[in-house]
């Protein structure tokens, strides 16, 4: 009788194993395997934006914290660049420029498809091209 090889398995079963040696968990808890990936800095086409959401649109991105009432809002006039406030070191306030654009560009992104709106990426090899 002869026995069949489950090659994906095996091959699947090595991978796991290479991924976890190399990528320990730190004492926080929070698996590194994915944290460091060296993709292309993806492009930002303002006027697009500008073009396709109107006026209303700044507000999805451009936004200062209120205080008083401890909320993001939007002031027109104090507009900057989503890397002056969100930055590769964020402070315990901010959130880093990463996570701000991939909850912001890609939540924003997946709204309009399911509106079946035109919409821009939502996978990481669309807004990071080599």
């Amino acid at each position: 009788m002869k026995h069949k090889i489950n090659t994906t398995g095996i091959i699947l079963s090595f991978f796991i194993i290479i991924c976890t040696w190399h990528s320990p968990v730190p004492a926080e808890g929070k698996n590194t395997l994915f944290s460091n990936q060296k993709r292309p800095v993806p492009s930002f086409d303002h006027v697009l934006h500008e073009d396709s959401l109107g006026d209303e649109g700044c507000a999805r991105c451009h936004h200062v914290l209120n205080t008083e009432q401890n909320k993001l809002v939007y002031a027109e006039g104090e507009e900057a660049a989503c890397s002056e406030c969100h930055s590769s070191n964020p402070s315990k306030q901010d959130t880093a420029l990463r996570e701000a654009s991939h909850a912001s560009c890609t939540a924003c992104h997946r709204s309009l498809k399911k509106e079946k709106k035109p919409a821009g990426p939502t996978t990481c090899g669309e807004c990071h091209k080599k």
